[in-house]
């Protein structure tokens, strides 16, 4: 078989080796602890007092802000956050980074109208 040829002589396994991973005990244990950290965090964050939930608000809002405007890479942004790279697990940080990236690069276009 030459390189790139995708004829049906090998079978393509990868599907049911991802449904396997999917179904697995090990992917359910990683799930419960995930949705654990983030009950754990959730929770940590409504303990703080007033004034602490608006400096970590007011600290995260700054620092995302201004690492999107600079166009910073998903990797740049867990970096200015301190979270490299155990960001990576962090539910909705890549959806923050994509809508806030795609903002700018909207409003930077409009500037040069």
């Amino acid at each position: 078989m030459e390189v790139g040829d995708h004829s049906d002589n090998k079978k393509n396994t990868f599907g049911q080796a991802l449904t396997e991973w999917y179904n697995s005990e090990t992917f359910s244990k990683m799930q419960e602890a995930h949705k654990q950290s983030i009950e754990q965090s959730v929770g940590w964050y409504h303990m703080l007092s007033p004034q602490d939930k608006y400096k970590c608000v007011e600290a995260l809002c700054h620092i995302i802000n201004k690492s999107e405007k600079e166009g910073t890479s998903h990797r740049g942004l867990m970096s200015d956050l301190g979270i490299y790279p155990e960001g990576f697990w962090i539910d909705g940080l890549m959806e923050i980074h994509n809508a806030m990236w795609t903002e700018y690069q909207s409003q930077e276009s409009e500037n040069f109208k």
